[in-house]
């Protein structure tokens, strides 16, 4: 489908309700920007530990950049070059598995949000 740094493109058949879906998919945590007319990007929330997707860093609570946030880093710039390894996944973990369940879940928003809305169509674009 699409790897964990790539945006997943989503198109709609009615351009009236890219705002809609903009709103809806970042209260559950996806970054999302309208990319044109019908198109939206998104990034699936973050599931790299239990705090993630509220932007704050897992090691000091301050607020992780969105660039790092896009990436899926549960650290800030600064604490993560204080201590790279200390805080969330091992080196090497299930980044892979990660991918797949933050994929998984975004596929079950834009379900949840077509069958609320049976008159906006989204189609998801590799």
């Amino acid at each position: 489908m699409t790897s964990s740094l790539r945006p997943l493109r989503i198109r709609l058949v009615d351009p009236t309700r890219v705002g809609d879906l903009l709103a809806y998919l970042r209260e559950r945590g996806c970054i999302a920007e309208q990319v044109d007319r019908v198109a939206v990007d998104v990034w699936p929330a973050p599931l790299l530990h239990e705090r993630a997707g509220d932007g704050l860093c897992a090691a000091c609570g301050e607020e992780v950049e969105e660039a790092l946030r896009r990436l899926g880093s549960p650290r800030c710039h600064d604490c993560r070059n204080e201590a790279p390894n200390a805080v969330g996944a091992p080196p090497g973990g299930d980044a892979r598995r990660r991918c797949r369940r933050a994929l998984a879940e975004l596929e079950g928003h834009l379900r949840a949000w077509r069958a609320a809305d049976g008159a906006a169509v989204a189609v998801l674009d590799d």
